[in-house]
C-alpha cells in the first residue's frame, strides 16, 4: 500500500493542526508547510531561505451564518454562503515579480458570520474576507497576493415564507477586484471591502451613509488602514445589536435582528446577502494580483452550507506542479490523453501511448474533486452533457464551480473513477482490455468492479491489491484500533474504534461494490443514520437495504471514505471520553477537510 503524495500531499497539509502557528509577529522559520485558522488578528510569517522553487498558496473566506426558523408551523434551516477557494503558485527568487526570502507573508483569516436560531424574521451575519499580503524584506510596503471572499449571510422572511440562500458566482479569472464587500438588503449593511476609506471606498449597496453603524469604508472595518499604497493590512470587524459579521479582511456585514435583512459577506468581494424578495445568499469572489508570477492558479465556486464555519489560509513549499498520470491498467503504456494537447471546449479524451507531456498530466483537485488539464489548470474533465447514460463521452471543457459533471473521486479499492454526478457509473476505456496496445476513447459506462476496462493507475495513489481480503478499516491517528460494530452484529449498533484484534468479528469487513458489510453477517452494512449529511451525525450497523446511505467510496488519493449520498462529506473519528483517539471513539459524518481523524488504511 502506497501513501498519497498526489495534489499537494492535500491529506497532510490543509489542515494539518500539528502546523498550525498562532503568532501576530514576524517570526523566521524553517521552510516547512502550515495552515492558519481563524485567530480574530492577523498572523505573520517569514519566506526562510529554500531551495524551493514554488510557494502555494490558499485563501478561504469565512462561510456566511445561516439560520435555524422555528415556530409552530415550521421547523427549517436556511443556509448562508460559503467563502471563496482561491489557490495560486508563486515564484520564490529574486526578481522583482518572485517572493523573496527573508520577506513576510502576513495571513489574515475570515471569521464565519453569527447564525441565529429565530421564530421570526431575522438575518444572519456575513462571513469575513480571508487575505494574504506580502512585505518585501528591507521594505515597509505591503502589496496584496490574494483575497477570497466571505459567504454572505443568510435570511427569512415570515410573512411572505420565503427563504434566502443559494449558490456562490464564479471567480473572474485574473481581472482586478473592485475591493467592495458583499451587498446588503435594504437599509442593512454590506460587508466591508477589502480596503479602502471614507473617500473612495463605495459600500454594499443597502448600506446607506444615514445609516452609521452599517457603515463600512472605515479603515478598521475594512482591513487595510489607509488602503494597499499607505499603511498595512491588519482585518477588522464590525460592532452592531444584530448577529455579527464575521471579522477579516474586510469585515462581514451584520445582519438584522428586525427582519430578513442578513449581512453581505466582507472581502475582495464579498458574497451578497439573501433577502426577502427570495433572491439567494452567495458565496464570496476571489480577488489574485497577477502582476506577480503565478504560473498557475484556480479557484471555484462553494455553493452554500448549513454549517457554516471559519475561513482558513495555508502555504507549502514546492519543487514542481503536482500533476500525475492517468494509466490503463491493463496496459500502463496507455495514459489517458487530451487529443493533440488542444483546449477548446468538446475536445477528445482518449487513451494514448503514455509521453509525460503535459496534455496526459493531471491535476487532482481533493478541495472540488476535478481533475484538470495541466496544458491548462482552467480545463476539467467532463460529462458531456451532464450525461451519464452508458457511452456517454468524457471530454474536455472550461472549469465550472459547483457543476457536479465534473466531479470525479478515484476508487482505491479498485482502480475506478467514479463520477459525482452517479457514483454507480465509472470511466471505461471501450473495449481496452480487448485491444490493449489500441487508442480508444474514454466515457461512462456502469461500473463493473472487475472490468478490466475500468480500472486506471495513478502514482502515489493509495489502491488494495485484492479488496475480497479486507478486513481492518484502521485510522492513522489510531493504528492499534480498528473500527467495529459496538454490540456486534445487530441492527443499530453504533460504529465506533475498538482495540485491533484479528479473532474479532465484529472490526472484520467485507466491501462488496460500494456496500461495507459485516464479514461474517453479510446483511448488515455500515449506514449513515437517515441519510443526514449534517456534520456530526452518526454512523450505525444497519440491515443492507442498498441505498445511498449504505455506498462509501476508499478515496485512493486522500485515504479518505466518502458518502455517495454526498462526497464532500467523509467518514471521521472523535475522541473519546479520556480526550484521545482510541477504544470507544466515535465514527461519524463530516465535511471532507483533509485532516488525520479522515484518513483511514485498509488492512487484511
Amino acid at each position: 500500500m502506497k501513501n498519497y503524495r498526489v495534489n499537494f500531499n492535500w491529506q497532510k497539509r490543509l489542515l494539518a493542526l500539528s502546523f498550525i502557528f498562532c503568532f501576530c509577529s514576524a517570526s523566521q522559520l524553517a521552510a516547512q508547510d502550515a495552515t492558519y485558522q481563524y485567530k480574530g488578528s492577523y498572523q505573520d510569517y517569514v519566506i526562510p531561505q529554500t531551495t524551493n522553487e514554488y510557494v502555494i498558496l490558499t485563501a478561504v473566506g469565512g462561510d456566511g451564518g445561516r439560520l435555524h426558523f422555528k415556530n409552530l408551523l415550521k421547523d427549517f434551516t436556511v443556509s448562508g454562503g460559503k467563502g471563496s477557494f482561491l489557490r495560486a503558485y508563486f515564484k520564490i527568487g529574486n526578481e522583482s515579480t518572485s517572493l523573496k526570502p527573508g520577506s513576510t507573508l502576513r495571513f489574515i483569516v475570515g471569521e464565519k458570520g453569527e447564525s441565529r436560531q429565530t421564530a421570526g424574521s431575522t438575518g444572519a451575519g456575513g462571513g469575513g474576507g480571508t487575505g494574504i499580503a506580502y512585505k518585501e524584506v528591507g521594505t515597509q510596503k505591503w502589496t496584496l497576493l490574494m483575497v477570497a471572499g466571505g459567504g454572505g449571510g443568510a435570511g427569512h422572511d415570515l410573512i411572505q415564507g420565503r427563504n434566502t440562500g443559494g449558490a456562490s458566482p464564479a471567480y473572474a479569472e485574473g481581472k482586478e477586484g473592485d475591493g467592495k464587500g458583499g451587498e446588503s438588503y435594504k437599509t442593512v449593511g454590506g460587508g466591508a471591502g477589502a480596503y479602502g476609506d471614507d473617500e473612495y471606498f463605495v459600500p454594499g449597496s443597502g448600506a446607506t451613509s444615514n445609516t452609521l453603524k452599517y457603515k463600512y469604508g472605515e479603515h478598521a472595518k475594512a482591513g487595510w488602514s489607509g488602503g494597499p499604497d499607505t499603511g498595512e493590512p491588519t482585518g477588522g470587524d464590525c460592532v452592531s445589536t444584530g448577529p455579527q459579521g464575521g471579522w477579516g479582511f474586510g469585515a462581514g456585514g451584520d445582519g438584522d435582528t428586525a427582519s430578513a435583512y442578513p449581512g453581505g459577506g466582507g472581502g475582495y468581494s464579498g458574497g451578497g446577502a439573501g433577502d426577502s424578495d427570495g433572491d439567494p445568499a452567495t458565496g464570496g469572489t476571489s480577488y489574485l494580483n497577477r502582476s506577480m508570477q503565478t504560473p498557475h492558479f484556480f479557484s471555484y465556486e462553494r455553493g452554500t452550507t448549513s454549517s457554516p464555519e471559519n475561513g482558513y489560509a495555508s502555504f507549502e513549499f514546492t519543487d514542481e506542479f503536482s500533476s500525475n498520470s492517468i494509466r490503463f491498467a491493463y496496459n500502463t503504456n496507455k495514459c489517458i490523453d487530451d487529443y493533440g494537447s488542444a483546449t477548446s471546449n468538446g475536445n477528445n479524451i482518449q487513451t494514448y501511448n503514455c509521453t509525460g507531456n503535459p496534455n496526459q498530466q493531471w491535476f487532482f483537485s481533493s478541495h472540488d474533486r476535478t481533475v484538470r488539464s495541466m496544458v491548462n489548470t482552467s480545463k476539467c474533465l467532463d460529462l458531456s452533457g451532464g450525461n451519464t447514460n452508458n457511452g456517454t463521452n468524457i471530454q474536455l471543457w472550461d472549469c465550472v464551480g459547483g457543476n457536479a459533471n465534473q466531479f470525479w473521486v478515484y476508487n482505491g479499492l479498485y482502480k475506478t473513477i467514479h463520477s459525482g454526478k452517479n457514483s454507480d457509473k465509472c470511466f471505461d476505456a471501450t473495449n481496452g482490455s480487448a485491444y490493449p496496445n489500441s487508442n480508444v476513447n474514454v466515457q461512462l459506462w456502469d461500473c463493473k468492479y472487475t472490468s478490466n476496462n475500468m480500472k486506471w493507475t495513478i502514482d502515489g495513489a493509495t489502491t488494495i491489491s485484492d479488496p475480497t481480503k479486507v478486513k481492518h478499516i484502521v485510522p492513522v491517528l489510531a493504528t492499534s484500533f480498528a473500527v467495529h460494530s459496538h454490540t456486534g452484529a445487530e441492527s443499530g449498533s453504533n460504529i465506533q474504534l475498538w482495540t485491533k484484534d484479528n479473532t474479532n468479528t465484529a472490526e472484520q469487513w467485507y466491501f462488496d461494490g460500494l456496500a461495507i458489510k459485516m464479514r461474517d453477517h453479510q446483511n448488515l452494512c455500515i449506514d449513515l443514520s437517515q441519510s443526514n449529511t449534517s456534520n456530526g451525525n452518526n454512523i450505525q450497523l444497519y440491515n443492507c437495504n442498498g441505498t445511498n446511505a449504505q455506498k462509501w467510496m476508499y478515496d485512493g488519493l486522500t485515504q479518505s471514505i466518502r458518502s455517495v449520498v454526498n462526497p464532500d462529506k467523509c467518514m471521521q473519528i472523535e475522541k473519546n471520553s479520556d480526550g484521545v483517539y482510541g477504544k470507544r471513539s466515535n465514527v461519524q459524518i463530516y465535511d471532507c477537510n483533509g485532516s488525520d481523524a479522515q484518513l483511514f488504511t485498509i488492512l487484511e
